[in-house]
This record gives structure tokens, C-alpha cells and sequence, in this order.
């Protein structure tokens, strides 16, 4: 945010999905990201979550 970053690249791995879903719980209670996904698999698929921050 203080980098006024348009997006925001989270590399969890894919492991278990632990990790992910509280990647993905945290992204989705915070007010400052408007949307979030994973990564196209050329730049790490399901291993990325990359989240479009609000401006």
C-alpha cells in the first residue's frame, strides 16, 4: 500500500492449501483488496494468489 502498488503477488506454494486458504481468508477480510486469484500457470498457477488492491 505504501508503495501505491496497483497488485499484490502472494507465492504460497500449493502443498497442502494450508497456507492458501489463509492467504485467502486474510485478502478477503481486508477492505483494501477489491479482488483476488490465482496466477496464470505460466507464473505459478495455484502456488500464487495475486490480489488487485483498491486505489
Amino acid at each position: 500500500m505504501l508503495a501505491d502498488l496497483p497488485y499484490l503477488r502472494v507465492i504460497h506454494g500449493k502443498g497442502t492449501g494450508a497456507l492458501r486458504q489463509l492467504v485467502h481468508d486474510i485478502l478477503s477480510a481486508d477492505r483494501r483488496v477489491q479482488r483476488f486469484g490465482f496466477a496464470p500457470p505460466n507464473q505459478g498457477g495455484h502456488g500464487v494468489t495475486i490480489a488487485e488492491l483498491t486505489a
